[in-house]
């Protein structure tokens, strides 16, 4: 069986157009908002947050301006020099608990 080379390049250049589309529609920009904005967004809206540190604990902290927000940096190396008063910028998702909304850190900037 012998496979034509045209209809091969043609397929691989189609395939390749194909995935690049799909890149594009999945993909997703962060919503820069305030404290008060990400307390209202609804769960899973990836977000981008800046304000003061408080209530610092390995596990957690709140991320505050007017109003503060709790936000989960677990795993995340700038969350263990994250301290208290310290500005700070979180790039997470919303989450529901109970009600309440948090932040589940995926990139936390110092400063």
């Amino acid at each position: 069986m012998q496979i034509d080379e045209g209809k091969t390049a043609l397929a691989s250049a189609l395939l390749a157009a194909a995935g690049i589309a799909l890149l594009f529609l999945l993909s997703e920009t962060p919503r820069p908002c305030s404290v008060a904005q990400a307390a209202v967004a609804l769960p899973s809206t990836l977000v981008q947050v800046k304000g003061t540190a408080a209530n610092v604990t390995p596990e957690k902290f709140l991320l505050c301006d007017r109003v503060c927000i709790s936000v989960r940096g677990e795993g995340i190396p700038a969350a263990s020099l994250l301290r208290e008063g310290q500005p700070a910028s979180v790039l997470g998702r919303v989450r529901e608990y109970r009600g309440g909304k948090y932040i589940v850190a995926e990139k936390i900037g110092l400063g």
